[in-house]
């Protein structure tokens, strides 16, 4: 069974948030903005791409799962479920979740799926593949979380130096 951690967020986040508004800001979009630019650099895809290939995944393995659900619940320390099944996925879906135009999404996947990351089966429904997760994959990954939870550790930093003495601007 699997310990709960103690919360990290203050009891008085909005309050320290309103007075760190700014820095938390740039230090959030910062992390994004990089993590967009690594997108297109080191795994040579476009933010559209890179959306309709992660909501696909998150489709076919948990069309149900709600969020803020603990994944772990379900899934695997590899982030597969326990009977390694995926669910195949019609374009109708993946259009509604991503928000994207028809033909845009559905021109993503051919792309995808030339570059060996997803598969299409005989009744036209999508499933990405597991085979197309290569080292390069595994090494943004790597480099993604732990950009994530130094961002996490700056936020963190930030909302505690926050002078709550100080009358709010």
């Amino acid at each position: 069974m699997r310990k709960t951690q103690p919360s990290l967020i203050p009891g008085d986040f909005d309050i320290r948030f309103e007075r760190a508004f700014g820095l938390l800001a740039f230090v959030a979009n910062r992390h994004i903005i990089d993590h967009m630019r690594r997108l297109s650099l080191e795994l040579d895809s476009d933010p559209n791409s890179a959306l309709v290939w992660g909501v696909l995944a998150h489709l076919n393995l948990l069309p149900n799962l709600p969020l803020g659900c603990d994944p772990m619940l379900v899934l695997d320390e590899m982030g597969m479920k326990k009977d390694r099944t995926l669910v195949p996925v019609r374009l109708s879906v993946i259009v509604q979740v991503v928000g994207l135009p028809r033909e845009t999404v559905r021109r993503k996947l051919e792309l995808l799926r030339a570059a060996g990351k997803v598969e299409r089966d005989a009744d036209g429904k999508w499933c990405y593949l597991v085979a197309g997760v290569g080292q390069r994959e595994r090494d943004f990954t790597r480099k993604t979380v732990l950009q994530l939870l130094k961002t996490a550790e700056s936020m963190l930093q930030l909302l505690d130096q926050v002078n709550l003495d100080q009358p709010s601007r």
